[in-house]
């Protein structure tokens, strides 16, 4: 599969301009599609094809999923409505997903995410309990409608369910801001953990499930430590020279954050990436404390770009 293209829907978002800097340091082509012409600007770079187009209008790109090996679908909205946000995952996914099987592409891949799984079951694998709620039932819906277009026309389905990927652009941007205005909270003590991993290596991550034999048909996409939602979040606050992070009731978080979210937030999810480590990737940042300091400085600089947003 490696001599024909990619198709990266979503590719101007987070996990889309990860995997278009994976793929251009591998001298992988790549399509990627995109809304606007500033986005296909923006992402230009050698063995990059913009394609402008609408997910839901597979007509704007059908020509361009043609002879591609492999299908990405990492698109988002940006508006965090549960019904733009099914539109976009679900129904997008459900229209490209048939454009790519009826131009003849073999293998899609589904960014996902590992909030589907349930709370407290241990250390997670991909076959641990699954409990999709609030924003994660939209992704297991999404990875649904690809399982549905596999058995409908054979295509090959792998679903990625990274972690916490932390990079320039992602949540980690408001978790900084809140622990400068002093709003962050977590829940309780913060003993819950939570499993990260860095822009980079996520990005890798998908290019090699996009690209290789795979074993299964989902994979875990997190480094080699998982850590406490405290932990993390007391070493952003003294890496930054920030107040320590407080938190809060369990009770306090339902009425603020409503039940789904908070229970969200207070999950607690170790997860292991074994089986992504035996079709040979390892991540570059094993731990946060390696890949997050310089992350939390490109976002120190970005804030005092005379171009930033105030």
């Amino acid at each position: 599969m490696s001599d024909r293209p990619l198709f990266v829907a979503g590719a101007a978002g987070f996990l889309g301009r990860a995997v278009l800097s994976a793929a251009t340091r591998h001298h992988f082509s790549v399509r990627a599609l995109v809304r606007t012409s500033a986005q296909a600007a923006a992402i230009a770079a050698p063995q990059v094809e913009p394609v402008i187009g609408d997910l839901l209008a597979p007509d704007t790109y059908a020509t361009a999923l043609r002879d591609c090996g492999a299908v990405l679908h990492l698109a988002q909205s940006s508006s965090e409505d549960l019904s733009d946000l099914r539109r976009v995952r679900v129904e997008g996914g459900r229209a490209l997903f048939r454009a790519a099987s009826a131009a003849g592409v073999h293998r899609l891949v589904v960014g996902s995410g590992y909030w589907v799984y349930a709370d407290r079951v241990g250390l997670l694998t991909e076959e641990s309990p699954l409990r999709p709620l609030h924003l994660s039932q939209v992704n297991f819906d999404t990875e649904e409608v690809a399982r549905a277009e596999a058995r409908e026309s054979g295509v090959e389905v792998v679903v990625a369910r990274p972690g916490m990927v932390y990079g320039p652009g992602s949540w980690l941007r408001s978790w900084v801001q809140d622990l400068k205005d002093g709003s962050f909270r977590f829940v309780d003590k913060g003993a819950n953990f939570m499993s990260p991993v860095h822009w980079g290596d996520c990005g890798e991550a998908f290019l090699r499930l996009a690209t290789t034999t795979v074993r299964r048909e989902v994979y875990l996409v997190v480094d080699d430590e998982p850590v406490t939602v405290r932990e993390f979040s007391e070493f952003v606050a003294r890496t930054l020279a920030l107040p320590p992070p407080r938190g809060m009731p369990l009770a306090e978080a339902k009425s603020v954050w409503g039940d789904e979210v908070a229970e969200l937030n207070s999950a607690s999810r170790r997860a292991s990436n074994a089986e992504l480590r035996r079709l040979g990737w390892s991540p570059r940042y094993p731990t946060f404390r390696d890949g997050l300091p310089e992350v939390l400085r490109s976002l120190r600089v970005a804030d005092r770009s005379p171009s930033s947003p105030r």
